[in-house]
């Protein structure tokens, strides 16, 4: 799905991003990378594999769209407690390969874990917004006029229902001035919304973003 916004071409991604033309630029939110560790050092028994799929799919998106950019909208990390050894090896092994560079806008769950950050890890770290205009880039969604900000934090999704029927969605949230990404992790919750004379939604739908 392709849309102008403040007259620059973004396509919106069944993978749960956005591709900004221009500027070669693939942006998304709430990786959220160690969290089924965190879960499972608290006892929850949270089966493997929920990053590797995550950092699949990624890798996936940007060998298809070769960006020049790749920005994280906030919560990159989900808590130190998840940084375990497998996780930052992962990670940093995924980095050492990676063919663009990566922006990390900081988010709620990783401005406590900065100090934390394996030294490993090398990509620019901002630490409350990013501006590459006309766009602005920050974790917990608000307006920064004239800009057009571009957040996360929120998890939106939808839920689609009938008389016999339900169906719950990934969705972008798009207002005048804001736009609000899905999680770009699977293995997140996330918060319903409801379509309004000021937000347009798209929804995920299999291998598709659709208007709704």
């Amino acid at each position: 799905m392709k849309c102008l916004i403040e007259n620059q071409t973004c396509h919106f991604l069944p993978q749960r991003g956005v591709y900004w033309e221009e500027q070669k630029t693939l942006i998304i939110a709430d990786v959220h990378l160690g969290k089924a560790t965190t879960f499972r050092k608290a006892g929850i028994l949270i089966p493997d594999g929920s990053m590797e799929a995550d950092l699949r799919q990624l890798n996936l998106l940007i060998q298809n769209l070769q960006p020049d950019h790749c920005i994280v909208v906030g919560d990159l990390i989900h808590a130190t407690s998840g940084l375990s050894e497998y996780v930052q090896n992962t990670f940093t092994d995924w980095l050492k390969m990676l063919p663009c560079d990566l922006h990390l806008v900081m988010g709620n769950h990783d401005k406590n874990l900065v100090k934390h950050l394996p030294k490993t890890w090398s990509f620019h770290i901002h630490a409350n917004h990013f501006l590459m205009e006309p766009f602005y880039f920050c974790h917990i969604p608000c307006l920064q006029k004239p800009w057009f900000v571009w957040s996360g934090h929120l998890h939106p999704k939808i839920e689609l229902k009938s008389r016999h029927d339900r169906l719950s969605l990934h969705c972008f949230q798009i207002f005048p001035k804001l736009g609000i990404l899905p999680a770009f992790s699977e293995f997140v919750g996330g918060s319903f919304v409801k379509k309004d004379s000021d937000c347009n939604i798209f929804g995920i739908v299999d291998s598709s973003v659709i208007k709704l």
